[in-house]
This record gives structure tokens, sequence and C-alpha cells, in this order.
């Protein structure tokens, strides 16, 4: 299907769909692309075609895709206003940004991407979203550098991913400010001059205002940008006010995604990074198990089990803090991250069984490669990768 979109106007496209830009050029969340281009819209992303001139595309559209021609820009000035000014300082800076669930919180760290790289500004991006994450598989935090304009950020090769292990930090509290503070010490020591952290859209309630806070007093940013569509952040801006927040709007066209649609996008990432997995056996001497999100999961010794509790369904593992323990049908498919001697992530994996008469632990994965630290978390997948309740 060919479409001619006049310069003032903007094509929406929704995913899965192929846009090919035929004549003239466009921008796409600031990204330049000109004629004989192709941008792939995945399933559940909406992308805005902006035309600099008068342009033609060929959309190739897949089930349930569809698009729309506007009037104008789909980029909010409050957008353009907020990245001009925070592009405006000179020296090394850093930007947190935080907004509900589908407010448009990875479009804009797309867009201020973008408009840094204009700058000749050296751009990283963290992205913090555990459930919808662009820089690696659900339940992780990714950190990757943005050296060439893109309109999507999951294309983009990752430098560097924690496992958090759950899908929202209410849940994964203290780990995932732990890995915020890896990948922002990590970045530190590199020459990137801007720094883009983008969020979860856990920011209503006592607990999420604590944790936005204590992970804005973690990481110091030298600008904070909040999206809002109504007045869902009020309580947490109230906390932020001496810091200035700049208030931008959430897209009056940004794309809403139903639960089923934010499960299925993070199921078909789950396959992704199982692809071609196997089941491995690791012998329990030779690894350590963390447990994700509460810290540290004692290795399964001898010393932590009674001659009664050999079987896998009774096989007890405590966590630190609050002691819990867990049967094996607790840890049965229970999502794990799987790191190298150095602390690297190597991947995701499901786990299968532990046999503590033959002291070996089972896990599904496409690893293959020696691991010395196994973090178990608080997600359950089958093999297909769907999520289990």
């Amino acid at each position: 299907m060919r479409l001619s979109i006049k310069e003032g106007k903007t094509l929406l496209v929704d995913g899965p769909a192929s846009v090919n830009l035929l004549k003239g050029s466009a921008t796409v969340l600031g990204a330049i692309i000109g004629a004989e281009s192709k941008i792939v819209v995945r399933n559940g992303k909406r992308l805005p075609f902006e035309p600099v001139k008068d342009a033609e595309f060929e959309l190739t559209l897949g089930e349930a895709s569809s698009f729309q021609e506007i009037d104008g820009s789909a980029i909010p000035n409050s957008w353009k206003n907020a990245a001009d000014t925070l592009l405006a300082s000179k020296g090394s800076a850093s930007v947190l940004i935080i907004g509900c669930v589908d407010s448009g919180k990875t479009g804009f760290c797309t867009y201020l991407a973008n408009e840094a790289l204009k700058k000749r500004r050296k751009v990283a991006i963290i992205d913090a979203d555990l459930g919808q994450s662009d820089l690696g598989p659900p339940t992780t935090v990714g950190l990757a550098r943005i050296a060439e304009p893109a309109a999507d950020l999951f294309g983009i090769q990752t430098e560097s991913i924690v496992f958090v292990g759950a899908t929202t930090p209410s849940k994964a509290f203290n780990a995932s400010l732990n890995a915020l503070k890896a990948l922002n010490k990590r970045i530190l020591e590199t020459g990137i001059d801007f720094l883009i952290v983008n969020t979860d859209g856990w920011v209503v309630g006592e607990e999420a205002t604590n944790h936005k806070n204590q992970l804005i007093e973690l990481l110091a940013p030298s600008g904070i940008v909040a999206i809002q569509e109504g007045d869902e952040l009020e309580s947490l801006l109230e906390t932020l006010k001496d810091l200035r927040p700049f208030l931008v709007e959430s897209p009056k066209n940004v794309r809403k995604r139903s639960h089923e649609m934010r499960k299925a996008l993070r199921e078909l990432a789950y396959r992704k990074y199982l692809k071609g997995a196997k089941i491995q056996s690791y012998p329990l001497s030779w690894v350590k198990i963390r447990g994700a999100p509460i810290e540290t999961i004692n290795s399964l010794g001898s010393e932590q089990r009674s001659t009664d509790e050999s079987s896998l369904q009774a096989t007890p593992v405590y966590y630190e803090g609050p002691a819990t323990l867990l049967s094996g049908e607790d840890l049965r498919n229970l999502l794990v991250g799987l790191e190298d001697e150095k602390g690297e992530f190597l991947g995701i994996g499901i786990l299968c069984s532990i046999d503590l008469e033959r002291r070996t632990m089972k896990v599904y994965t496409s690893v293959t490669q020696p691991t010395p630290t196994i973090h178990i978390g608080r997600v359950k997948l089958d093999k297909s990768g769907k999520e289990i309740v």
C-alpha cells in the first residue's frame, strides 16, 4: 500500500508493520530517515512518521496492525521545550523519566536521545522498565550506548544487563534499586556525557512514591521529566517540588496497551531470549545461588536441611531478611538469571528441578558458558515462554 503524506501531517503506524520511505524525508521521534529507508514497527508499538517535505511511503501491514493520518506533529511542544532546556546545559548531564504505564516514557526517551545526538552528545540509556524493557529481557535492567539516531530502542545493542527477577519493582524494591546503582556506576566510568534513565510505571501510592524518591536520591539526576496525563503524579510531584521537575504532557495519540497485550509482549521477549534452549545441569557445589528480589539465597548445603528433606518436594531455600521456606513446587518453573565469573549477565533460564541427592540443579536455558552464579526470580514460565499465574 502506497501513501502520500504532506508536510505538516503525521502518519501513525501501529505494528506489526513495515514502513518504506520511497520519496522525500521524514522524522521518527527525532530520528531523520531518508528515501529508501525501511522501519519495522513492532507488535504493540506505534511510531509517528513526520515528513520534512512531502513524502511517499509504502506500508506492509500485519494482522491487527493499522495506520492513520493526523494533522500536525505527534511530538508535544512540551517535549520539545524540555529537550531544548535539558540539552542547553554544558558538561555531563543525567535525566530521569517518570510516568505511569503507557504515558509515552519510552517515546520521550527515544526522542531525547535523538535530539542529544544532534548536539553531538555522547548518549547512553538505562532502561529500568522491568515489565516492558527494550534493552533486555523482561525482569532486567539494561544499559546501552546510543551512537546513531534510532526510531526504536529495541534493536540497539545492549552493553550491560542486570537481572532483577520481577516484572515490577513493587515485588523487587531493593533489587531494582541495586540494579540501577550498579549500571549507573558503570556508566560514570565511561566517556558518556548524557545519560537518560527510563523508569517503570509504578507511580501511585506511598510505596511507589518512596521507591521513586529513593531512586532519585541514588542517581542524583541533573534533570527529572514527569509525563502526566491527569493528576496521577500529584502525590509524587509534591515530594519532588524542590527539584523542579519538567512536567510534560502525555501525547494524545500514545498507544494504550491492555494487560493482555503487555503480557503477550513480555512472553514474546522471553521466547526471544530462550531461543535454542536446552536443559543444562549444574552441580550445586559449583554454583552460587542468589535470589531476586530478596537479595541472596543461601547455598543449598547439607547443613541447611535435615535428612528427611532429601526430595525436591521438601527442598528448603532460605532468603536473607525475613526467613522464607520454599518447597520444590515453589521453585519449579521460576525464571532465573545466569552470570559468568565476573558477574556479567549471560542470559535467562527456567528452573526445572533441584536434586539434593545428586546435588544438581537443572535449568532450561540457551546459555552454554560456565555459569558460577544463578539468580532465582519471582516470575514463573513454562518452556514456551508463557507466564504461569
